[in-house]
């Protein structure tokens, strides 16, 4: 559990009476939203979205029924921050999947309402000395997250090094949805895309997705929007990305749910990752003094 002086130490100097607090769930922090346009959760650990639910709406963001808040340990579901790599290490296999931001402390820097009653909230990942084991690059990383109508992510990487960098990246966005075989995703027709399921081969996707089996693609060179249709919820969530150039499409159905063993039953039929990031062939290079920001908003409307 954590220290109580902590929390009292973040409410104090970043709490929003009415509109912002900050609570203990299991063993780590959460910042609490509830504003007049959406409620949400965010960890401290990982500065990691697990709610986001509009007035009126059903929840937006997926958390697994089985999730886990355990300090170090990676929470299923929400929207994961993916740096300074995606998916396994490119040389060594032994480095943790998508990076290490996912499960690290991260600090709160800023916290603001906004003048259309949105509520801002500005991370900093914590430098550790564990960290430059697996980077040892002079890098800020910092993440702001604004709620309200919509939600809007905005991931910045700035080199403070003494050479180029360069990374790969993900918001590993899990989205609720009434019935996976009742979705469709449109927006990514006639990219490329790597399929992760088929050695890897690159193809061209040709029609809207629709999810009856696993999942798990690499769209490259993506256009700036593209959306969710969830039919069983009447409803499409609109995604707008500033900065990114690839989308990943993931569910992991029925085996691999069960290999990873924290989806809960039957979890998979209720979420569908689209991700936003630069990977693979949309890597980016950060020269020294500049920095990189990689943004998404999610827009809800009824149909």
């Amino acid at each position: 559990m954590p220290d109580q002086q902590i929390l009292d130490a973040l409410n104090n100097q970043f709490g929003i009476d009415g509109q912002l607090q900050f609570k203990a769930v299991g063993g780590l922090i959460m910042a609490e939203v509830t504003n007049e346009h959406a409620q949400a959760t965010i960890a401290l650990q990982g500065a990691q979205v697990l709610s986001w639910i509009p007035n009126g709406q059903q929840p937006v963001i997926w958390l697994s029924d089985d999730a886990t808040f355990m300090p170090g340990k990676s929470i299923r579901g929400g929207i994961p921050v993916c740096w300074p790599w995606f998916g396994a290490h490119l040389e060594r296999d032994d480095y943790p999947a998508h990076g290490f931001v996912r499960a690290a402390d991260w600090e709160v820097i800023e916290t603001s309402m906004l003048d259309a009653g949105q509520t801002k909230i500005v991370f900093r990942l914590l430098q550790q000395k564990e960290h430059a084991a697996f980077w040892p690059h002079s890098t800020e990383l910092e993440l702001q997250v604004t709620v309200g109508a919509t939600l809007e992510l905005n991931l910045i990487t700035r080199n403070k090094g003494a050479e180029a960098i360069t990374i790969s990246q993900a918001l590993h966005s899990y989205f609720a949805v009434d019935d996976i075989g009742q979705v469709a995703v449109k927006g990514l027709e006639d990219c490329q895309f790597i399929d992760a399921l088929d050695d890897w081969q690159r193809k061209v996707e040709t029609n809207p997705i629709s999810i009856d089996a696993e999942i798990d693609r690499i769209y490259q060179s993506t256009q700036p929007a593209c959306l969710l249709e969830d039919t069983g919820w009447q409803r499409r969530i609109n995604i707008e990305t500033t900065s990114s150039r690839s989308t990943v499409v993931w569910n992991p159905w029925v085996d691999k749910s069960a290999r990873l063993g924290d989806m809960g039953e039957g979890g998979y039929l209720k979420m569908l990752c689209i991700e936003t990031g630069n990977i693979a062939d949309d890597r980016v290079s950060i020269a020294v003094g500049e920095e990189h920001c990689l943004g998404v908003c999610y827009r809800v409307e009824s149909v």
